[in-house]
Parts: structure tokens; sequence; C-alpha cells
């Protein structure tokens, strides 16, 4: 019975499967649990294949899938089931609410700056294609305080360059639990994308570029840095440029290259040939010292930049899929100051038993990142930092160097229930900070028949100890419809 039912949504997915050759709607992002683990597991296993950069596009994930048919063939007819809405014409993808209660006020990981004070949230997404060459995404979090677009935004171009318009997420990183430069702890902010839906030549060469305008800072360097004159700040909206490139050196080991850059906003002007020169020469436009500041026009410092290497390969070790990342994060230290970079590793085992997932990631960095002494805020978002989570896991200012672990553990108890157990620490290096210690851990179950239109309900706890010592909770209870 199990095999005709693989057979029909075999079918089924090659009749509704995207339009060769156009634009392709995406997966959900840090709001879709159980289809995004799933999805991680394909990567893991498949070759020649591996994304680096979030969300995913339905299409390639679909692509994908079909590699695996034969190899993985329970994975291959839950992900079947769980991505069939995202390769129709059009779709109502998912839809989600949550009441929850915690104490404190802690912001919650990659979750858009909500905290465990936030107590009822609803999240849906959906879209529509209008041919092959246009489409329309709606998707995004409701809570008691806001409104957070995720994936809202119109689409249009071709399978080498889809342009979208609008609140699109981006995560440049191949880590699950975090980014170092860019991910969803902080707000979406709306934005200019375009990026590839079918990989470039045998190299799986795939890109992402975008331009957006980040949220208000308390204050923008309107003067140079001469330590002779006063500095004035003005408030202001600086723009984020980020670019990710990645491509597959061999069958299992694939290669990306990342940059970020804020620059201008408020009073700080900045021309084309200001941004060409600080992409190509990032050392001679940043970072520029008080005493060259003397000889310097106050525009002549473009902003802040962020760049990263990473590199993913997986392959079996006695029959055991494995996947091992990495990551060397710089900032934009050529041109003076003292170095300061980031380094991270992690490993995913997908299939430790059948129904076991076990992950592990690590990450150290040195003092001053998402720090910058033109932008009072740094490189925030209504005041999260837009990468790791552990950037917010100290005073605002401070800017301690750092390192921190988590451990992810997956338990599929059975084809209706799952268990998702999340072990994060951080240790900030200096003093006045204890080591933070904390536990999420969400147990789901799919319903035997709808119950006022939930498919599935699920309950989470968070719990742990803050770097101050101090410790917090949160509980919640979900339904899917």
């Amino acid at each position: 019975m199990l095999k005709k039912i693989s057979l029909l949504i075999a079918l089924a997915l090659s009749t509704n499967a995207l339009a060769k050759g156009g634009v392709s709607p995406y997966l959900p992002l840090n709001q879709a649990p159980e289809l995004e683990h799933n999805v991680e597991r394909l990567l893991a296993v498949s070759k020649n294949t591996h994304i680096m950069s979030k969300p995913y596009k339905a299409h390639d994930i679909y692509n994908v899938l079909q590699t695996i048919r034969h190899s993985y063939p329970e994975l291959y007819q839950t992900l079947s089931y769980q991505i069939s809405p995202y390769i129709q014409s059009d779709a109502g993808t998912f839809a989600k609410a949550t009441l929850a209660a915690g104490t404190k006020n802690k912001t919650l990981p990659n979750q858009r700056g909500q905290t465990t004070k936030t107590n009822l949230i609803v999240e849906g997404g959906a879209y529509a294609n209008f041919g092959r060459y246009f489409g329309v995404s709606v998707a995004g979090i409701a809570n008691e305080d806001e409104i957070l677009p995720t994936q809202s935004f119109i689409y249009l171009g071709n399978k080498y360059a889809q342009l979208d318009i609008g609140y699109r997420e981006h995560w440049y990183s191949p880590f699950n639990d975090s980014a170092m430069l860019l991910s969803t702890h902080a707000k979406t902010t709306p934005s200019l994308t375009i990026s590839n839906v079918e990989p470039i030549t045998s190299f799986n060469i795939r890109y992402d570029m975008f331009i957006s305008k980040m949220t208000e800072q308390r204050g923008i360097l309107k003067t140079n840095k001469n330590a002779a004159i006063e500095k004035v700040f003005e408030p202001g909206k600086p723009y984020l440029y980020g670019l990710h490139i990645s491509f597959a050196a061999t069958d299992n080991l694939t290669i990306g290259l990342s940059r970020l850059m804020q620059f201008g906003g408020g009073p700080r002007k900045v021309t084309l040939k200001d941004f060409a020169e600080g992409f190509f020469t990032p050392g001679t436009k940043d970072n520029v010292s008080s005493t060259e500041a003397k000889n310097l026009d106050d525009q002549y410092e473009l902003g802040d930049q962020l760049g990263s290497i990473t590199f993913e390969y997986n392959n079996n070790l006695f029959d055991l899929p494995y996947e091992f990342y990495a990551e060397i994060a710089l900032e934009d230290t050529l041109g003076g100051g003292s170095r300061n970079n980031a380094y991270s590793f992690g490993i995913y085992l997908p299939f430790v038993a059948s129904n076991h997932s076990l992950r592990f990631e690590h990450s150290n960095w040195q003092g001053g990142w998402y720090k910058n002494s033109l932008y009072l805020d740094g490189n925030r978002n209504s005041g999260n930092v837009i990468g790791h989570w552990g950037g917010d896991e100290h005073d605002y200012t401070d800017y301690t160097p750092a390192k921190s672990m988590s451990i992810n553990w997956h338990w599929q108890l059975s084809p209706k229930e799952s268990l998702n157990t999340t072990l994060r620490g951080l240790t900030n290096k200096r003093d006045g900070y204890e080591t933070s210690y904390e536990l999420q851990t969400a147990y789901t179950r799919k319903l035997n028949k709808p119950v006022w239109g939930a498919k599935r309900v699920g309950a989470e706890l968070y719990l742990g100890k803050d770097v101050y010592g101090e410790a917090f909770s949160r509980i919640a209870l979900s339904a899917n419809f």
C-alpha cells in the first residue's frame, strides 16, 4: 500500500511541479520545524546539491528530492508530502497559532526579535504563480505587539535571475542554529534580491545578492573621526548590501563566499564610486584611524563590512552519513585596528539511527563583532544583531569576545510524533558575565482527525540561565492548521 501511495505522490508532484526555466517560491525559514528538519536531512545525504544560503527555493529542493527516491524511500515519501503545497501553481502553505507564557524578557534565538514575553503568535504563508515568470508570496508573523513580514514579496524573472521585491529573508551560512553574518535573529527588512533558481554550470554555482534599508539607528556619525573635533551623530537608516556565492568543488565539497556592507544612512552620503571602492578595496574605505581622519573629509569612510568563507563536506563513514561544515568570518580591519575574526564548525549526523538525528555547532568570535564606530547601534535591526543570537547576550555596547555551542537532537518517536531538543551554551570572555545555559525542547503530534481545523499540535519548553545569572523560562502550546 505504501508503495502505491508513494507512486501516486510522485506522479502528483511531477504533474504539479514548477515550470522548468521559471521562478520559484521559497520554503519557510525557522517557521516549519518538521519540514525544515527533513530538508536538512535531504541535503546532508545528497551529493553535489548543497546550498549554503536560505531560504531554500522549492524548485531546488524538489529536484534534489528526486535523487534519493530509491536510496532513502521513507524520507522521500515524507518530504514529498510535506513540500507538495510549495510546488503547485498556488497554495496556502502553512498556518500556525501559538499561546505562550514566559518570565523575564529574553530574546528568542532566530525569531525576529520576539521574546519570552511574547504571548500570542499567529503565523501563516501562501503564494501564487502567474505563469512561469511571475509570482507573489505572502508569509509572516502576527503577535500582540506587531506584524512581522517574513516572506512577503513579488518575484519575477527566469531560472538564472529571479528578482524578489519586498520582505525576503536572508541566511548566509551552512549553520543551522546560528549565522555569524546574517540570520533571522532580527526583524526582516524590505529588500531587492536577485538570485538563480537553477544552478549554473557543472560546478553548481549559486548566487544571492540583495540591497536593503535597515531600521533606524540612534545615531550615525556626521563628522569624521578626527580626535581634535567633537563627534556629531544624527539618527538615520543605513543601507545593507549582501552577496553570497557558492559552488561545488567536488561531488561532496561545497565552498561559499559571503559579503555584507552596511553603509550610508542619515547624514552620510554614498556615491556609486564610494560603493565600488569599498567593495573592491575594503581596507582603504573603512576603519580609518583618528590620525588619518585629519586629512580626509567627513564622508570618506564607507561604513562597516563583514565577510566569510564557508566549507561544507558530506560523505558516509561505515554506512553512516555525515556532514561537516566550517566558517571563517572576517571584519574589515585591513585598513587599521586589531584583527577581528570568527571561527565556527559543525557536524551533522542525519541518521545516527533510523529515527534520530544529531547536530553539534560551535562558534568563537573576537571582540567588536557587530560594532562600528560610525553607527551607535552597530549591525542591528530594531535593537537585535543581524547575525549570531549570541551577539545579544551582553551589555548593549560591550561587544565582548565570546564562544558558543549548541547540540540538537531530533527524535522521531513514531510516524506521527517527534521530539526536537536543543542545548545551548555561551561564554563571554570578559569579567562581569556568567556562562549561560539553555534548553529548548518541542514535542509535536499529528492528529488522527482534525480538531477545530488543527491537524497537528505541539508543546514547547524553553528555560535556562542567562549571562547575568538570571533564570528564565517559557512554555508554549501550538496548533498547525
